[in-house]
């Protein structure tokens, strides 16, 4: 295939996948709800409640969560009020967003060469990396940067389908046996999967600054100074390096000046990642495909 048909497919394609976005579930919203609720200083844990009461697979994935040894309470938490009691508004806000990423991103993404296990497994590492990183460097941001976090590789769902396809056609250039990268998407389809999630979250009127963390989160220095970009990167490359790889290429290196921009030290890099691994041990039982 030549270089401008290449180029006219993955036109028609963008198109597609744009036009597919409307169809994406609509399980983030209860994150945009959950965080609603937890800027709102005259809201309470019953408005927190009432959001997941209204999902009894919501429901079911929160009881899942908090009777997990992540929260030292495992076997004793049996209702959403239960909860709330016990943990209290931030950790039942937590909850409310893993349990609702969980469902979105616990899918096998074949095409990636993903189990539903190593998509909610990467994500979550680098949701707990941020939200550590925004502690130590930019406390305000640690609730959006848990949610960009999570959403960062998100892109990768909506593409699957297409990946599959080009999978599956005879084409000079064989797909590659392993998840294809950004660069590789972008020829592919005219974007990557930063693109698409950046796209979606738009189309799910979630905050710019959330926007930005997603779409750059392997370019950092583009994003123009966004803090949220840097922390994600930092807590995607950091969540590679603890052997919780999301397979989009990138491994765990760190972009040049994204420690200066953080303020951060190499030598706080490692017990970042201890933290994250001993939390995600106390989640393990919870994870998707676990």
């Amino acid at each position: 295939m030549s270089a401008d048909a290449d180029a006219t497919l993955a036109t028609g394609l963008k198109s597609h996948i744009l036009r597919s976005l409307v169809k994406l579930p609509p399980m983030p919203q209860v994150i945009l709800r959950a965080r609603e609720v937890m800027d709102d200083p005259g809201a309470g844990l019953r408005d927190l409640a009432r959001i997941i009461e209204s999902d009894q697979a919501l429901v079911a994935k929160v009881l899942s969560l908090a009777n997990s040894a992540y929260y030292g309470i495992a076997g004793q938490v049996s209702s959403v009020q239960h909860a709330a009691v016990l943990l209290g508004l931030k950790a039942l806000g937590d909850l409310v967003i893993l349990s609702a990423s969980s469902v979105f991103l616990g899918r096998e993404l074949p095409g990636y060469r993903l189990s539903p296990q190593a998509v909610w497994r990467h994500s979550l590492a680098t949701a707990l990396l941020a939200r550590a990183i925004a502690g130590r460097r930019h406390p305000g941001l640690e609730a959006d940067a848990f949610v960009v976090g999570l959403l960062h590789d998100a892109g990768k769902l909506i593409l699957e389908p297409f990946v599959l396809a080009r999978r599956a056609q005879a084409a000079p250039e064989p797909a590659p046996e392993g998840p294809p990268g950004g660069e590789l998407e972008r020829r592919w389809f005219g974007l990557d999967h930063t693109e698409a999630i950046a796209l979606a979250c738009r189309f799910w009127r979630f905050p710019e600054a959330q926007v930005k963390g997603v779409r750059f989160h392997h370019e950092p220095a583009a994003s123009s100074q966004s803090a949220l970009a840097y922390v994600a990167h930092l807590a995607n490359a950091l969540a590679y390096r603890a052997g919780c790889g999301g397979g989009d290429g990138a491994g765990g290196e760190i972009a040049a000046g994204a420690l200066e921009f953080l303020k951060m030290d190499a030598a706080e890099l490692d017990p970042l990642q201890a933290e994250m691994t001993e939390a995600i041990g106390g989640l393990e039982a919870a994870l998707p495909g676990a």
